[in-house]
């Protein structure tokens, strides 16, 4: 039995269209076969919502004009707040600040998506100011510059090498996976290594090496197999399967 290629109902004799969707009923020969995708691939587009027609820039750009609306909202119902509360802007500044530093790093994900360095750049410089302003906040100019700032920066200088390492890379899913393993057990030695030396004036470490311990040998094992890779060997061979 015949079958309508739109709803899929069944099609029973010889009729010409469909009786639930009204669709057009063809049949499949060499001679109706692009007239048939054209129509497939119009119907597809039917069937998709106004955001997914839109582009990849179109819906970064549709992301940031609501995030904005949503943080700019934020800051002003908490200072609404705060001043009816306290006559003067108090635990408000905390919010508002918090708030105006995650709409400069949404607009730099919107639209400096495909420049990393000036993303990464930009969010890190953003992000050290909001550490500056919670210590001038607070009364004092303490952990956010000594100890704050120089983790972010070995963490943003990180990330953008594991992003020009993966960019790089020839198989991007194993070495996505192989480089940010690497990746996390340096962190971790530099920021237990920051802490410590902050704190006690002397570099100790922990923690960090049990994380670096333990992603090493799976760092090493698909190293490996990218290397056989590499020479010609495809992962069912490799693995017999």
């Amino acid at each position: 039995m015949k079958t309508c290629s739109n709803c899929g109902v069944d099609l029973e004799g010889n009729v010409n269209f469909c009786p639930l969707c009204g669709e057009p009923h063809i049949d499949e020969s060499a001679d109706n076969i692009e007239y048939i995708k054209l129509r497939k691939q119009k119907q597809d587009e039917k069937h998709l919502t106004s955001i997914q027609k839109l582009s990849g820039f179109q819906k970064r750009k549709l992301f940031w004009e609501i995030s904005g609306i949503l943080l700019l909202s934020g800051i002003v119902v908490t200072l609404i707040i705060d001043l009816l509360d306290g006559n003067a802007v108090g635990w408000s500044k905390y919010t508002m600040t918090v708030c105006a530093v995650l709409f400069i790093n949404t607009t730099l994900f919107c639209f400096c998506l495909n420049k990393p360095a000036l993303l990464l750049l930009g969010s890190f410089a953003s992000t050290s100011v909001l550490l500056i302003l919670i210590d001038l906040f607070n009364g004092s100019i303490g952990w956010g510059i000594k100890l704050g700032i120089p983790i972010l920066l070995i963490a943003y200088l990180i990330i953008y090498g594991l992003i020009l390492m993966i960019r790089k890379a020839r198989e991007k899913e194993l070495n996505l996976i192989t480089y940010s393993l690497i990746a996390s057990g340096l962190l971790s030695i530099c920021v237990e290594g920051m802490i410590s030396i902050y704190n006690d004036n002397i570099l100790k470490l922990q923690w960090s090496l049990i994380v670096l311990i333990s992603v090493m040998p799976v760092s090493l094992i698909l190293l490996y197999i990218q290397y056989r890779m590499k020479k010609g060997t495809d992962l069912k061979r490799f693995f017999h399967i």
